[in-house]
């Protein structure tokens, strides 16, 4: 009878594939040694007894005894018959009816009911036959049934390994926290599985556990395919036990339970949208009138997660757990300077009782005190859900990298290398769209990914750092080595730290999610960058969404603001406090201090954006889009103050437009060659790709007066993905974060992480830089002209040609009064390495505000040593024309 004690101790379990025709005897004997429960440890039969709940060791050894038990529905004792239904009823519902003790210490009492429900999911009917004749036959002799008994399978769909699909979160020693848009909950919500197979969501918009299920934890398909699509779902065969509504709401100090709808609605409530988009508010007063705060949540190893808020003065932190017996426990501790009450849901909750505090009607209130631990215990089920083993066990041992040869368009002397995406702790091929980087002094290089965490680079390993983020697009290392970040992800800004050293985060902290997040895919947090007063900087996308009401467009096809400072460049203090600090954005993918200490952001073309731009960002200023405007305090879609002919003549310009469709569609995030040399002749030059187009390009910019402009100058192509986030390694290589998912990019691939470095001694010719002059432009090479080109031979390889682009509510712009430009005139500077282009016509009032580009054709020839490109070119953004 020793399988009894592996199948009732078993919170968990894996059955193997049947025959066509079984000997169900056989069949009990292979189910028994593939089930169990590798934290469950009884040695002696006494201790099963105790563990087991029902004395499962005797109770089936006769068929039909009379057995008497405690019902759990009336809490009273009554006799019943130990059969066939009995055993099928105690493992598909195990807390139904208890049995009482019959000797032993424990003789009278029920047993808990602490063993899992066993759904059809998990055993199908036949499996359990299986089981019921086994356990007759093993009985004790004069006692068992049948040794053979022949059945029939039945046409049951086996439960897929979990494991097979890349797309679920599977749950096994260890809690997992992620955060996640589920329906029924905001954006900003945080779902946690437990080992014990149950699983709860706990929204910082109500700061209360919102809903329980039990089995699967999460699949994030929807989140992981093509744009995503919110409304990600629970995981494989998961069973509801409690809905979205607030489980334990905390109240403030004037009684009021607390909703932050206005800035974190549920994930596809539109109603909730339009209703707080519409009402004309002042979100900044309407977020200090509630004076609370989510402040993050910690973890310790395999214990449950610590959620930290603020109330008032009050500092609470709460964590959730489940009894076997289907109780919600909730513990609340923390520092409570006044006394704080919480409203207690009714509906879904039964025998609610606390070990502290008063509870009445439905209010919990605790009194004041430094230290205090208080718990709430309610009932809401009847008794825990099996969730299926899994034979993978996790490992967080550091991964060695691996790196092969690649290929791009590049320049003579460079080369390039992909690395290898490391696998999840299951050994599992995963998605791994590095879309942040950023360096430690040490060397540590810190990856953020789109949905696969946050991983370190250190002695050519991988080692995960921290799981569950949602869709991280830029971080910042704090320290030394790494072990304190601050990212950005769509819900908030977020500081994470190894406090124990062990290589992953244990802290979640929030430093900032004073702003609107709806749940929109669209709806990217770029950033954060840190100013030397120790400010950190982020901007907020418009979202995409269909609904008019529930998105404010100003008169555009597709992205608006669903409120919250959306198409906003943010910052917060050392201290916390939020500010908005630049408005009229639209998808400012990209967002650096330049080597000056200026902040640069790069938009992506779109409505009121007739080309990607770069603009230097200046406090209270605006720079084109009028969907922001909408959260201006006071301000509705309808109001006519934040319409565009208000607020056209009042943008800023940019420094300078990419070229539409030639070299950039959707430009990503910028990094200067600060290596002293070490890349090549490109030193303090902005290097920054291009999402759609797969290219690196090199940005220069000047100042004309007090004017900002400059040119833009191809200098990769044909990389594997889109590029979002190029970044500078101590050894002078340029590492190249990349995703493609959603957005084309011609790259082909999914995600890519390539390495461009330079061999240190080639120089291949090319356009250096180009500055505007009065009466035309200088351009800069990095190797001379060839002695024996002359001055004609050089004028006829040079053609230019100008546009413009204008800004509406259309989407993008064509190329306008595009015209070619005559070059009157060509000088060789006697170092060669540089010529004066003078051009018919060159005024401010004829050529300020278009973008002039700029052709050496059949360079080969012309320049030395050879450049390895025809055609070596520049695209010049003129806003001022010196005098």
């Amino acid at each position: 009878m020793k399988s009894l004690r592996t199948f009732f101790i078993g919170s968990c379990l894996s059955l193997p594939a049947f025959a066509e025709q079984v000997n169900l005897v056989d069949q009990g004997k292979q189910a028994f040694s593939t089930w169990g429960c590798a934290e469950c440890h009884v040695s002696t039969k006494a201790d099963l007894s105790i563990k087991t709940g029902p004395s499962l060791y005797n109770l089936f050894l006769t068929t039909a005894r009379d057995r008497e038990v405690m019902i759990a529905a009336t809490g009273k004792n009554d006799t019943i018959k130990a059969d066939h239904d009995y055993f099928i009823n105690s493992v598909r519902n195990p807390g139904d009816s208890l049995a009482i003790a019959e000797t032993g210490n424990t003789k009278g009492v029920n047993y808990p009911a602490i063993m899992p429900r066993f759904i059809p999911q998990m055993v199908s009917d036949s499996d359990l036959e299986s089981i019921w004749h086994y356990l007759r036959h093993a009985a004790d002799e004069s006692q068992n049934g049948p040794s053979v008994v022949m059945g029939e399978k039945q046409n049951a769909v086996k439960t897929a390994n979990p494991l097979d699909n890349l797309t679920e979160v599977v749950v096994t020693k260890r809690p997992r926290v992620f955060r996640a848009p589920l329906l029924h909950s905001s954006g900003r919500a945080i779902h946690v599985g437990l080992p014990s197979g149950m699983n709860y969501t706990f929204d910082p918009r109500m700061l209360s556990v919102r809903s329980v299920w039990s089995g699967g934890f999460l699949n994030l398909a929807k989140e992981q395919k093509g744009r995503s699509t919110p409304g990600s779902e629970h995981g494989e065969d998961s069973h509801e036990w409690l809905d979205g509504a607030p489980a334990l709401m905390p109240l403030t100090a004037d009684g009021k339970t607390i909703d932050f709808e206005f800035k974190e609605p549920d994930v596809l409530d539109d109603v909730a949208v339009a209703k707080h988009l519409w009402k004309g508010g002042d979100f900044l007063k309407e977020l200090a009138a509630w004076d609370c705060d989510f402040l993050g949540y910690t973890l310790a190893e395999n214990q449950a997660p610590d959620f930290h808020f603020r109330i008032g003065k009050n500092v609470i932190t709460q964590r959730v757990s489940f009894t076997a017996e289907g109780y919600l426990v909730v513990e609340i501790s923390g520092e409570l300077q006044s006394p704080q009450s919480f409203q207690v849901r009714e509906s879904g909750f039964t025998e609610a009782k606390v070990n502290g505090g008063t509870l009445t009607s439905g209010k919990w209130t605790l009194p004041p005190g430094k230290k205090v631990h208080y718990q709430l215990q309610t009932k809401i089920g009847d008794s825990l859900v099996a969730r299926p083993v899994l034979t993978a066990e996790e490992n967080f041992t550091p991964q060695d990298a691996q790196v092969t040869p690649s290929q791009a368009d590049l320049l003579p002397g460079y080369q390039i290398e992909s690395w290898e995406s490391p696998k999840d702790t299951y050994g599992r091929k995963q998605l791994f769209e590095p879309t942040a980087i950023a360096v430690a002094k040490n060397g540590t290089i810190v990856v953020g990914t789109r949905t696969a965490g946050i991983w370190r680079f250190k002695d050519h390993k991988w080692q995960l750092f921290a799981e569950g983020i949602y869709e991280c697009l830029g971080l910042s290392v704090e320290d030394d080595a790494g072990d304190s970040i601050v990212i950005a992800q769509k819900p908030e800004l977020t500081r994470l730290r190894d406090l124990d050293h062990d290589g992953r985060a244990d802290e979640f902290l929030t430093v900032c999610d004073d702003y609107g997040f709806h749940g929109n895919y669209h709806e990217y947090t770029h950033g954060p960058v840190r100013d030397a007063a120790g400010n950190y900087y982020f901007t907020l996308n418009l979202c995409h969404s269909g609904n008019e009401q529930a998105s404010y467009r100003a008169g555009g096809p597709y992205m608006g603001s669903m409120g919250g400072f959306r198409g906003w460049c943010c910052r917060v203090t050392p201290a916390g406090v939020f500010e908005p600090f630049a408005s009229g954005l639209r998808s400012p993918a990209g967002l650096a201090f330049d080597p000056d200490g200026r902040l640069v952001v790069a938009d992506n073309q779109g409505e009121y954006m007739g080309s990607s731009k770069i603009s230097y960002l200046s406090k209270d200023h605006f720079y084109g889009h009028p969907s922001s405007l909408v959260s201006l305090p006071g301000m509705k879609p309808d109001s006519p103050e934040i319409t565009y002919d208000k607020w056209q003549k009042s943008a800023q310009l940019s420094a300078l437009w990419f070229p539409h469709g030639k070299l950039a569609n959707s430009p990503g995030n910028p990094a200067w060659d600060l290596t002293n040399g070490k890349f090549g002749p490109f030193s303090r030059q902005m290097f920054i790709g291009d999402q759609t187009l797969s290219t690196l390009l090199r940005v220069v910019t000047e100042k004309v007066g007090d004017v900002d402009q400059g040119c833009v100058i191809p200098f990769a192509s044909k990389l594997a993905s889109g590029v979002m986030r190029p970044c500078f390694l101590p050894d002078g290589s340029l590492l190249i974060g990349q995703t493609g998912r959603g957005w084309q990019a011609n790259g082909g691939n999914e995600s890519s992480l390539q390495r461009i470095f330079w061999d240190g001694n080639t120089t291949a010719a090319d356009i250096l830089r180009v500055a505007v002059t009065a009466t035309g432009f200088e351009v800069f090479f990095t190797t001379p002209i060839a002695d024996k080109c002359t001055q004609a031979e050089v004028l006829a390889a040079f053609k230019v040609e100008s546009w413009t682009y204008n800004d509406s509510s259309q989407y993008g712009s064509e190329e306008n009064e595009k015209r070619p430009d005559a070059i009157k005139d060509l000088s060789i500077s006697t170092d060669r390495k540089s010529v004066r282009l003078t051009l018919d016509s060159f005024a401010s009032s004829s050529s300020a505000n278009r973008i002039f580009w700029i052709q050496m054709i059949n360079a080969h020839p012309l320049l030395a040593p050879a450049s390895g490109r025809e055609t070596l070119e520049a695209y010049y953004t003129v806003r001022a024309v010196p005098h």
